[in-house]
């Protein structure tokens, strides 16, 4: 153990080497270093800590949901080519997408989700409301190649403003039958925690060596269906539930941006309105 005394000569040693050792221009040197050094941890540390983990080491996703985002009465057309994004038409291999959500395909409503953990409140982000803080203009930050750190920035403020008095009501369902959702639960849960709907191409089952989703996905689970778009097994498999399941389709969500909630007619109407399922090939 260390006496006082001892701590105290060590101390005295590294003064007298700093005052008799280091000449002036080496001292400034060592003090810029180290300058430089708490910068470098210091912006690290931002970085991480304003990174969600999904987004600091993303993982290979592949799902979609219907969207509709209703602001006064008006609702918003994903369609438009501001929303639109160009993308590799083949997303059957297994390399991680740049961004993580996408329209395409000049499809409104069919929102897609490349990366595993995605929320509602990172969606609306992407598209211009913020109601999950962090970085401004950015998800994040992809941390999983420290040589090759990225910045995962937004698509664009593109969503109509709303004040801060705007309230807003959130349903899931189907023409048929459909539910009241907490905002806060849309904005902070997965998206498959929200929809209570596991994704059947789910990211920690994807082995990175494989190259392409045929190599590693069942029959009756690929993302945007079998490759000759053939029906499940089963069946008793319905059209909608055929449909449903080669899109990899987890839910429906309507969301009215108003002051006073929506009467059951406009709920209704949404959903009555849903953007058709279609046969697909593993397009994106």
């Amino acid at each position: 153990m260390q006496t006082k005394k001892t701590i105290v000569t060590k101390i005295s040693s590294a003064q007298l080497l700093w005052k008799t050792h280091l000449t002036k221009p080496y001292k400034v040197v060592f003090l810029i270093a180290i300058s430089l050094l708490l910068t470098v941890l210091l912006l690290v540390s931002y970085i991480y800590a304003s990174s969600p983990t999904v987004v600091r080491d993303p993982k290979l996703e592949h799902y979609h949901f219907r969207m509709q985002i209703v602001v006064n009465g008006k609702a918003e057309n994903f369609a438009e080519d501001k929303y639109q994004q160009d993308y590799a038409k083949d997303q059957c291999n297994a390399n991680l997408p740049e961004q993580p959500i996408h329209f395409h395909d000049q499809k409104d409503q069919f929102t897609h989700i490349h990366w595993e953990g995605m929320t509602g409140g990172m969606v609306m982000k992407y598209y211009g409301w913020n109601y999950i803080g962090g970085l401004d203009g950015a998800l994040g930050y992809k941390l999983n190649d420290l040589g090759d750190i990225q910045k995962v920035t937004t698509h664009g403020n593109y969503l109509p403003s709303v004040d801060d008095n705007t309230n807003f009501y959130v349903y899931t369902g189907d023409g048929n039958d459909y539910q009241k959702r907490s905002f806060d639960e849309w904005v902070n849960k997965d998206l498959e925690v929200f929809f209570n709907k596991t994704s059947n191409a789910p990211a920690h089952n994807i082995n990175q060596q494989k190259t392409s989703f045929s190599e590693y996905l069942s029959p009756t689970a690929y993302a945007h269906g079998t490759e000759d778009h053939t029906t499940s097994t089963d069946s008793d498999e319905t059209e909608k539930e055929r449909l449903t399941r080669i899109n990899n389709l987890l839910g429906n969500v309507v969301i009215f941006a108003q002051n006073n909630e929506p009467t059951e007619q406009q709920i209704q109407a949404r959903f009555n309105d849903l953007e058709p399922l279609t046969d697909s090939t593993c397009g994106g």
